[in-house]
């Protein structure tokens, strides 16, 4: 299914610990389905930059339910 990106914030919520040194930076990325549906999802926020996914993009889930654009 095809997504639109409709927010991304950083994820800050750690729990009781603090995120450790080795953890990647997450983003918490809310989505809109061609169904009209809302989901969200947690993606490495690096991998948002080098994929250059930003709100308003229309993305899809790849093989291993990271985010790409969708051309």
């Amino acid at each position: 299914m095809k997504y639109k990106v409709l927010e991304i914030q950083e994820d800050l919520d750690f729990g009781c610990e603090e995120r450790s040194e080795d953890s990647p930076v997450m983003a918490v990325v809310l989505l809109k389905g061609e169904d009209g549906s809302e989901k969200m999802t947690r993606q490495v926020d690096q991998m948002l930059y080098d994929r250059e996914i930003n709100v308003g993009d229309f993305v899809v889930f790849d093989e291993s339910m990271k985010l790409k654009k969708k051309e």
